[in-house]
This record gives structure tokens, sequence and C-alpha cells, in this order.
């Protein structure tokens, strides 16, 4: 596409984030939890006052990031009427063009973690599967790759239980993955991951195949109702 056409895109693009988040409803309601935080009988229910100033942190979560993403879209078009008057270069208008499609494919990602739990922290267990001291040492690889991507991330990891294996790995480790939409993030990775290579534990130096099982399930709290069929 053409700088101009780009430009209309994203625009677009920031329209349809605007009504499907439904962002003048979320402001509504945020303004109206907050008059209830100002009553002086807020705190007479601490767990009725947490829920509230959870939802109230939850709603902001989508405003704030969509204030970013208008923000940058009001920036590209200003950007683009210098660019089309000759004051500013093509690289400056690509490089504001690159920076809000970030803006607008992270946001449209989010919009789509939409399931009560996803926003929740993740609880991520790793157990090693069939391979002997091979499996274990790929468990020990995914252990740290998540750990890698959770830091990055800037997600918060606490290791609260971890075997280590006979050799080499580990044979399981259970984590506490704390941050905004953790588990939204990290569910998909839930099922058996396997990894081919020659192995340096073989000394044949033959090719083997092992498994690793990864469980990601939310770090629930009050605000989840947990009924008993009797």
């Amino acid at each position: 596409m053409t700088i101009p056409e780009t430009i209309k895109d994203l625009l677009q693009r920031r329209d349809n984030l605007h009504r499907f988040l439904n962002i003048d409803t979320l402001r509504s309601e945020i303004a109206e939890e907050e008059r209830k935080t100002e009553d002086p009988d807020f705190w007479n229910d601490p767990k009725e006052a947490q829920k509230i100033l959870k939802g109230i942190k939850g709603k902001k979560t989508w405003t704030t990031a969509f204030d970013s993403v208008n923000a940058s879209c009001d920036d590209m078009q200003v950007m683009g009427e210098f660019f089309e008057a000759g004051d500013a270069t093509e690289a400056d208008m690509l490089a504001q063009i690159e920076s809000t499609t970030k803006l607008v494919e992270e946001l449209e990602f989010k919009n789509m973690l939409r399931n009560e739990s996803d926003s929740f922290d993740a609880v991520l267990s790793i157990n090693a599967g069939a391979g002997g001291v091979e499996a274990q040492d790929w468990a020990e690889m995914l252990m740290r790759m998540y750990i890698r991507y959770a830091e990055r991330t800037g997600y918060k990891v606490v290791i609260s239980n971890i075997l280590d294996g006979e050799g080499a790995g580990i044979k399981s480790v259970t984590m506490q993955i704390e941050g905004e939409f953790a588990y939204g993030y990290l569910k998909s990775e839930t099922g058996v991951h396997r990894l081919v290579r020659v192995s340096p534990f073989n000394a044949q130096g033959k090719r083997m195949t092992s498994f690793a099982s990864v469980s990601v399930t939310p770090l629930v709290d009050d605000s989840i109702e947990v009924v008993v069929d009797q």
C-alpha cells in the first residue's frame, strides 16, 4: 500500500477498536465506579472494595491502551501532513507508521483475550516425558525459554517447585508467572512439546526424540466464584 492508504487503513483499524472495545462505555463505567470509591463507607466491605478497585484497574487497561493508539494515530496524521508538504522525510513518516502499526496490532491481539480468566496470572508446569536425560534437558530448555519470555515481557516469575533431573536437566518444575494477561498469552502453550536432535548425551551420536508436557492454568482470585454442584 502507499503511505496515504496505509494511514487510512490504520485510522480505520483505530476506529474499529474504539467500537469493539466500547471505549465510551468503559469510560462511563470507570467514572461511576471511581465515584463509589469516594464514599466514606467504601471500605466497610473490604472484599467488595477490592473487587471494585480491580474492576477499575482492568477497564483502565483497555482505555489507556486505546489512548496510546489514538495519540499515535494523531501523530501519524500530523506527520502525514508534514510529509505531503515536504517538511518531513520519508524515513520519518515510515518510522511513525511503524510505531503506530505496532501499537494497533498489540491492541488488536489483546482484544482477542476477552475471556474473564485471560487477564489473570498463570501457573505453568513442565514435566519431562519419555527420553531419559535427553527429555530432562529438553524440559530445562523449555523452562529457560519461558523464564526468558517472561523477563522480556516484563512479567515476574516465581519458581514454586522444581525437581532436578538425574545427570542433567529437570524432571519437573512449577512456575507462577505474574503480569497483565499472563494466562491469556501463555494458555496456548499447553500440550506436549517435542524435540528432535542429535543428542549430546548419546555416545553413538544418534538422533533422538524427546517429549515434555506443559500445562498452563489461570491463578484465580476471589473474583471467581466456584460453585460445587452437590
